[in-house]
């Protein structure tokens, strides 16, 4: 079957690949994806202080997630990879890897504009499978209480951009 890396080295097998492995790796695709939008926002906002950190932790925010898919793909056994995945899933899981940052940053001329881009995205599938994987295969001591306090934090930092008058008068800075 053929296949490529994504950026963090796991081998993407083509998008007909049915596992456990294929789940997560398109969900690593999603969650380097959002990294990206969220660092870029960062730099198009970074002579607003406020949005610039907001950008900043939201991006940092993906790439623990990044972090913690790459541990629970590592931890699973080669039996576990090859286990079929629910297609369900997995069709969200493609939706999701299918984000593209270009598409949604060329929409953005304001922080309003960025927020509605990171709220959409933050209530898309990316966050139901991010927690459907992370409560079926991270430790069962942590998943529940762990996953949603993390998700929870996550799209709070949303919160740090105040108003949306405020939000609508702070442009992308020029390049």
């Amino acid at each position: 079957m053929a296949g490529s890396q994504s950026e963090t080295g796991i081998s993407v097998s083509t998008t007909r690949d049915r596992t456990i492995e294929a789940l997560i790796t398109l969900l690593l695709q999603a969650e380097e994806a959002c990294q990206r939008f969220y660092l870029h926002l960062m730099e198009a906002f970074a002579h607003e202080p406020t949005a610039a950190e907001v950008w900043w932790m939201m991006g940092a925010d993906e790439a623990g997630h990044i972090r913690l898919l790459e541990q629970v793909l590592h931890s699973l056994s080669p039996e576990q990879r090859q286990a079929p995945a629910d297609p369900l899933w997995l069709e969200q899981a493609r939706s999701a890897a299918r984000f593209s940052p270009e598409k949604a940053l060329a929409r953005i001329q304001t922080l309003e504009d960025a927020y509605q881009e990171a709220h959409a995205l933050e209530n898309s599938e990316i966050n139901a499978v991010f927690e459907f994987v992370m409560t079926s295969y991270f430790p069962k001591s942590l998943q529940r209480s762990f996953v949603l306090n993390l998700l929870r934090t996550h799209v709070g930092r949303l919160e740090g951009l105040r108003t949306p008058e405020w939000r609508q008068s702070v442009v992308v800075k020029a390049s």
